[in-house]
């Protein structure tokens, strides 16, 4: 059966009328919208004194991935996920690797239309367990996420989100108290790096990682380093000293390995000694699981117990062998995939030590 685009629900929540325009509550942006005016995002629109949801339902890129890729370790390790993206962020980070995506108008944007009921039917032919919002910034889909969400624990299917956190607080409760998995990216400990590289702010980033725990949501993070930029030593050990605080130090962090992109494709890429560093600043300041991303075969991609260094989850990850393209850029380039995740061992305790492992295994 063929779906138009006029069949589906264009509904916006999360904004007010101030007057003749609309302000949109959604991310601390708050943008303000004269009739026909769209949002910062570009997925947010007054149509006649109404907020529109220009991307609802609208999928520009689908993808079956393992659950490593996105990245996620401690959540049932060897998921297969049904990965989708629309078009739209409300960040603009200058070492984007979806930018094309990102930053496409809703006019230029290549999709296919799925309802809720779509993505079920195609999550049971794929055979996955979960679904995951990914490639452009899930936020500016919460309507499509929720509803999907719905869905999704009718069937037995996990959510997930890869996100850049930048949401108001009341906009995240109901985001967070709806899926079960988050992968949330720190830019930097620095707000004027974020003002600067990103155009936003620090502090709601760092909110929605406690609301996101507060929910009971699996949290993971990822830090990119970017060579001169936010891989100091200072900066490094900043954001870790704010997780082993703040958070918890069985908190899976992931430092990703910069490369060249977008506005930022004059720098090199970040070096292994970099990488290596910032393990070790991590596991000294007290942080039990720390990983690399953007690399493929690294052993600190393996699961190890905090206590006795003993090998629980050995994963193998490798250059994508399947490309997903969006007008012709390559999407998630620098995200290895995983094959041959093998768990070694059963229940949540180390089977040498004892020590606790917190893990969400698969049932």
């Amino acid at each position: 059966m063929r779906i138009d685009a006029e069949d589906l629900p264009h509904k916006a929540s999360y904004w007010h009328a101030e007057g003749q325009a609309l302000r949109c509550d959604l991310c601390p942006w708050r943008c303000s919208m004269e009739a026909s005016q769209v949002g910062r995002c570009g997925t947010r629109r007054n149509d006649a004194g109404k907020m529109t949801a220009l991307n609802y339902a609208k999928v520009c890129v689908s993808a079956v991935d393992p659950i490593e890729k996105k990245p996620v370790f401690h959540y049932r390790p060897g998921a297969r996920l049904l990965s989708l993206g629309t078009f739209g962020c409300n960040l603009d980070c200058g070492n984007c690797q979806n930018s094309s995506l990102a930053r496409m108008e809703a006019s230029e944007a290549p999709y296919k239309l799925m309802d809720p009921d779509m993505v079920m039917a195609q999550a049971k032919e794929k055979g996955v367990q979960g679904i995951a919002f990914t490639y452009n910034e899930p936020i500016v889909w919460i309507e499509y996420i929720l509803d999907v969400a719905a869905k999704a624990r009718e069937n037995g299917l996990f959510t997930l989100i890869n996100t850049n956190g930048y949401i108001e607080p009341w906009a995240g409760d109901d985001l967070f108290d709806n899926i079960e998995v988050a992968n949330i990216d720190i830019k930097s400990m620095h707000d004027s790096f974020y003002r600067s590289h990103c155009g936003g702010t620090l502090k709601p980033v760092k909110e929605s990682c406690h609301n996101a725990l507060d929910a009971d949501v699996h949290l993971e993070l990822t830090y990119l380093m970017i060579p001169g930029m936010n891989d100091s030593e200072n900066e490094v050990g900043r954001f870790c000293e704010w997780v082993a605080d703040e958070l918890g130090v069985d908190i899976p962090v992931h430092f990703f390995r910069f490369q060249p992109s977008y506005r930022m494709a004059n720098l090199p890429a970040e070096t292994e000694e970099r990488l290596l560093r910032a393990y070790e600043l991590a596991k000294d300041i007290g942080l039990d699981f720390v990983y690399f991303g953007g690399v493929m075969g690294d052993p600190h991609q393996n699961t190890l117990c905090p206590k006795c260094g003993r090998i629980l989850i050995e994963r193998s990850s490798k250059e994508a062998v399947e490309d997903t393209f969006v007008l012709d850029q390559k999407m998630s380039r620098f995200c290895p995939t995983y094959t041959n995740v093998r768990v070694h061992f059963d229940g949540r305790k180390c089977p040498d030590c004892g020590t606790l492992i917190p893990l969400v295994l698969s049932p």
